[in-house]
C-alpha cells in the first residue's frame, strides 16, 4: 500500500500514515534500516512471496547504490522517501549496513538463496542480462562459479554455465518454471 509502507525506499519502518512517521527517516520514525529489511525479505521468501520479495529488495538494493555514489559510503539507515541517508544516521556503517549491497544483492537481485545443509541452492533468475558470481561460497569448503547468460526474455529458459567444488542440487526458478538439476564436483 503506497500510503503505508510501499515508499520510493521501501520498507519504512513507521507506515507513512501514522502521525509520527518522519519522510527522513527519523531513526525509528520511518528510516529503512538493513537489518529488519533483511528480516522482511527472508520472511517473504519463507512463506513464497518470491516476487514480493525480488521487487523489495531490488528497491531496496538500488536505493543504497545510489546513496552510496552521492556519499562514498554505507549508511546505518536510509531515508524512506529519497535516496538519501536516514536523518539521523550514521555512515561508514557497514556492519548491518553491508547487509543490502552484500546478501539482499546475492540473494534477492542475483537470486542466489544457498541451504548448505541440504546441498542446495536456489537460483531465482530474474535478470536478462548476463550476470554471475565466481568464487561463490558455499558452506565451510564449497566454492562455485555461476554464470547466467543474456536472454531475450525473463520467460527464456536461463543458460547456465555451473561449477562447483562439492556435489549439490541446483534448483533453478524463472517465470514461474522449476528446474533441478545435480551438479557435480569438477
Amino acid at each position: 500500500n503506497k500510503r503505508e509502507f510501499n515508499r520510493p525506499h521501501r520498507v519504512p519502518t513507521l507506515s507513512a500514515d501514522h502521525p509520527d512517521y518522519d519522510p527522513k527517516g527519523g531513526y525509528w520514525r520511518g528510516a529503512v534500516w538493513p537489518p529488519t529489511n533483511y528480516m522482511l525479505l527472508r520472511g517473504l521468501t519463507g512463506v513464497g512471496y518470491d516476487d514480493l520479495a525480488a521487487a523489495i529488495g531490488r528497491n531496496h538494493h538500488d536505493n543504497v547504490v545510489r546513496v552510496f555514489e552521492k556519499t562514498n559510503t554505507v549508511w546505518e539507515n536510509y531515508a524512506p522517501e529519497s535516496a538519501r541517508p536516514g536523518s539521523p544516521a550514521k555512515d561508514q556503517f557497514v556492519g548491518w549496513g553491508g547487509v543490502g549491497p552484500v546478501a539482499v544483492f546475492l540473494e534477492y537481485v542475483l537470486g542466489l538463496r544457498p541451504d548448505v545443509p541440504a546441498g542446495k541452492l536456489v537460483w531465482d533468475v530474474r535478470l536478462t542480462e548476463a550476470h554471475g558470481v565466481k568464487r561463490y561460497p558455499f558452506g565451510a569448503r564449497g566454492t562455485l562459479d555461476l554464470y547466467a547468460a543474456r536472454r531475450k526474455s525473463a520467460s527464456d529458459e536461463p543458460r547456465l554455465d555451473v561449477k562447483s567444488n562439492v556435489p549439490l542440487t541446483l534448483e533453478v526458478r524463472w517465470a514461474g518454471k522449476t528446474r533441478r538439476m545435480k551438479v557435480s564436483p569438477q
